[in-house]
C-alpha cells in the first residue's frame, strides 16, 4: 500500500484543508502542504529499491465501476515513478516557496486545498492503472488550475485566464473522454496494459475506430499541454500568483506528454508521428515567440510551450528516455526560473516589463545565481540538464531519418537559448532602467532556489553516470558531431543574445521591431479568435435570440389563451369576479413556473 500513500497523502491533505483550514493559520497551511509534499515524494522514494528487482508495483484500492479492467488501482514501473517523484518534489519546493510569497493573501485555505489536489491528481495521471481512473485524475488537475489561475478572483484578467483556461482544457478533455469510450468499445476493457496487449495484437490499426481514437487522445493530450493550437492558455494563466505559475508551467503542463508516454502502445503510428511533428513546431514557435515578449512572465510561458514541444517530439518518435529526460529536467530548471522571476518581481513592485529591471544582480545575488543556472540549463549548455534533453531528442529524430524534426529541434534550441539569455541580460546585467534598490528575498524563497538549482545543474551528469535511475529505457546514443552540433548552436545564439542585450533594450532596439510580430504570438490568437471564437459568439447569440422570441411566443400564446377564457367565462358568468380572480392568479403561477424552467 506504499504506492497509494504517494496519492492519498496530499488527496486527504487536500480534503483536511478543504474542511478544517480555516481554523488554521497561513504559515501552517503552508508548512502542512509542504509536509504533505515530502511524505509523498518520501513514498515514492522507498520503492526504487523494491522496482530494482521487479518491473512494476501495483495497489488494488477498490472496485468502482461495472466495466473490464475499470478499477480504483495504481501501478508504477522505474519510468513512471521517476516523474511521479518529480511532481512531489518540485511541488514541496514551490508549497515552501509559496509560505512566505502568499504571506499576505486573502484565501490560502482555498489556494493550498487546490494546489495539494492538484498534486494528487496528477499523481493519479500518473499512475493510474486504467484509462477511467486516469480521466478521473484529469479532471481532477482542470479542476484544480482553473480554481488556481483565478486564485485572485476579484482582479479581471485572473478571472478571464482562468475562463479561458477551463474551456480550452475542457475541449481537450471531451476529446480525451471520447477517445477512451472508443478504444472501451473496440477493445473491450480500460485497462493501460491490456489495452497495449490487444492493440498490438490487432495490428495497431484494425478499422477506424483505433484511429479516431487515437486521434481524440491526442487533442487531449495538445488542451493538456498547451500544444498548438490548443496553446493560448498558458500564456495568460500567469496572470495568476508566481508559484501558481510556477507549479502549472512544470507539473500540471505536462499531463499531455504523460499519456503519450502511457499510451505509447495504444496509439496508431501516424497519429504518434503527427503529435512528433505538432512538437516541433510548437517548439520553434513557442520559442521564436518567448524572444520577442516584454513581460516576463510571458517570456518563461513561451518557452514552456516550446520545451513541452521537445517533449512531443520525443514521445511522439518512441524516444521515451529522452521524453521524460526532458520533462524531469524542464520541471526543475523552469521551476528555478518562475519562482527566481516571481522573486525579482515582488522586489521590484510587481513589475513584470523586461525593459524596466537592469542591475538587479547587485542586490538579489542568490537569486541572480540561481536564475543563471536555471538559465544554462534552459539553452543547453553542459553540464545543465538540458543540454542533455535536446541532444537525445535530436538523436531520436536523426535516427529516424527525419531533416524536418532534426532542423525544428535544433532551431528550438537556438531561439530557447536566445530568449533565455535575453531575459537573464535585461532583469540582472543590463544597467539599471529605472533608480531602484530592490531587496534581497526571503530565506524561505532562496531554499527553494537553491535546491531547484542545484538539480537543474547536477540532475543530467546524475542520470548519465547511472546515479539516478529514470527508468529501464535508454536513449539512443547521439553521434558526436550532433553533440558538438547541439553544442554549438547553444553557444553562439547565447553568445549573440549576450551581446545584443547586456546593455539593455535601447541598443537591439531594431532587433525588437524585427520582433513587433512575433509578439502577438505569430498570428495564432488573432487566427483562433477569427475560426472559432467569433463563430461560436455567432452562434450563440442567434440562439439567445432564437430562444429569447420563443420565449415570447409561448408567453403571448398564454395569454391569448387566458384572455379567451376569460372571455367565455364571463359570458357564461355575469358576476365572474372571483372566476376571473382565480385564472389571474392560475396565469401568474403558469407564467412564474415556465420563466423558472425556461432559466435553467
Amino acid at each position: 500500500m506504499t504506492l497509494a500513500l504517494v496519492v492519498a497523502i496530499p488527496l486527504a491533505t487536500a480534503v483536511a484543508i478543504a474542511i478544517v483550514g480555516g481554523r488554521l493559520g497561513r504559515r501552517t497551511l503552508g508548512m502542512i502542504t509542504t509536509a504533505a509534499m515530502v511524505l509523498s515524494f518520501g513514498a515514492g522514494a522507498s520503492m526504487i529499491a523494491t522496482l530494482r528487482d521487479r518491473p512494476t508495483i501495483g495497489a488494488f484500492i477498490g472496485a468502482w465501476l461495472p466495466l473490464p479492467g475499470a478499477d480504483v488501482a495504481l501501478v508504477v514501473d522505474s519510468s513512471m515513478l521517476a516523474v511521479a517523484l518529480t511532481i512531489a518534489g518540485v511541488s514541496a519546493l514551490i508549497a515552501l516557496y509559496s509560505i512566505d510569497y502568499l504571506a499576505h493573501d486573502r484565501g490560502l485555505q482555498g489556494y493550498f486545498a487546490a494546489f495539494s489536489l492538484l498534486v494528487a491528481a496528477m499523481l493519479v495521471v500518473v499512475l493510474a492503472s486504467n484509462l477511467l481512473l486516469l480521466v478521473a485524475g484529469w479532471e481532477l488537475a482542470g479542476a484544480a488550475t482553473y480554481l488556481l489561475v483565478g486564485h485572485h478572483r476579484d482582479h479581471p484578467p485572473a478571472a478571464a485566464a482562468a475562463l479561458k483556461t477551463f474551456l480550452i482544457e475542457r475541449a481537450g478533455d471531451a476529446a480525451l473522454l471520447a477517445g477512451t469510450f472508443l478504444l472501451l468499445a473496440e477493445f473491450h476493457t480500460v485497462d493501460i496494459a491490456q489495452l497495449g496487449g490487444a492493440a498490438i495484437e490487432h495490428g495497431n490499426a484494425a478499422g477506424a475506430g483505433p484511429v479516431l481514437a487515437s486521434a481524440l487522445l491526442l487533442v487531449g493530450a495538445l488542451a493538456k499541454s498547451a500544444q498548438i493550437p490548443l496553446h493560448a492558455w498558458l500564456p495568460d494563466a500567469t496572470e495568476a500568483p508566481t508559484p501558481v505559475s510556477a507549479l502549472i508551467q512544470t507539473v500540471a503542463v505536462t499531463g499531455g506528454v504523460v499519456l503519450l508516454m502511457r499510451l505509447r502502445s495504444v496509439l496508431v503510428p501516424d497519429v504518434l508521428q503527427a503529435a512528433a511533428v505538432i512538437g516541433g513546431v510548437t517548439a520553434f514557435v513557442g520559442a521564436v515567440v518567448a524572444v520577442a515578449q516584454r513581460d516576463v512572465r510571458r517570456v518563461l510561458a513561451w518557452s514552456t510551450i516550446s520545451q513541452v514541444g521537445l517533449m512531443f517530439v520525443g514521445a511522439g518518435l518512441g524516444a521515451l528516455f529522452a521524453a521524460r529526460f526532458q520533462l524531469i529536467a524542464h520541471a526543475l530548471l523552469k521551476a528555478v526560473l518562475v519562482l527566481g522571476a516571481g522573486s525579482v518581481r515582488r522586489a521590484t513592485g510587481d513589475e513584470s516589463d523586461v525593459g524596466r529591471y537592469g542591475g538587479v544582480a547587485r542586490r538579489m545575488p542568490w537569486t541572480a545565481g540561481a536564475f543563471g543556472v536555471g538559465t544554462l540549463a534552459l539553452i543547453g549548455i553542459p553540464p545543465g540538464a538540458g543540454f542533455f534533453g535536446i541532444a537525445a531528442i535530436a538523436s531520436a529524430a536523426l535516427s529516424e531519418s527525419d531533416a524536418l524534426l532534426v532542423a525544428l529541434v535544433l532551431l528550438a534550441a537556438a531561439a530557447s537559448a536566445v530568449a533565455g539569455v535575453r531575459l537573464f541580460a535585461l532583469v540582472f546585467a543590463a544597467p539599471p532602467a529605472a533608480p531602484r534598490d530592490p531587496p534581497g528575498s526571503p530565506t524561505l524563497r532562496d531554499i527553494p532556489l537553491a535546491l531547484l538549482a542545484l538539480g537543474a545543474l547536477g540532475f543530467g551528469a546524475l542520470v548519465n553516470g547511472g546515479v539516478l535511475p529514470i527508468g529501464s529505457g535508454a536513449a539512443d546514443e547521439a553521434p558526436p558531431s550532433l553533440l558538438i552540433g547541439t553544442f554549438g548552436v547553444a553557444l553562439i545564439a547565447s553568445a549573440a543574445a549576450w551581446l545584443a542585450y547586456r546593455h539593455g533594450l535601447a541598443p537591439a532596439a531594431r532587433i525588437e521591431h524585427a520582433l513587433r510580430w512575433a509578439r502577438g504570438g505569430l498570428g495564432f490568437d488573432t487566427l483562433s479568435r477569427r475560426l472559432v471564437v467569433r463563430p461560436f459568439g455567432w452562434v450563440a447569440r442567434e440562439l439567445d435570440r432564437g430562444a429569447e422570441s420563443a420565449n415570447l411566443r409561448v408567453v403571448d400564446a398564454i395569454a391569448a389563451g387566458i384572455a379567451s377564457t376569460s372571455r367565455v367565462v364571463r359570458r357564461a358568468q355575469p358576476d365572474g369576479t372571483r372566476a376571473e380572480q382565480a385564472l389571474i392568479l392560475a396565469a401568474t403561477v403558469a407564467l412564474l413556473a415556465y420563466w423558472t424552467w425556461s432559466a435553467r
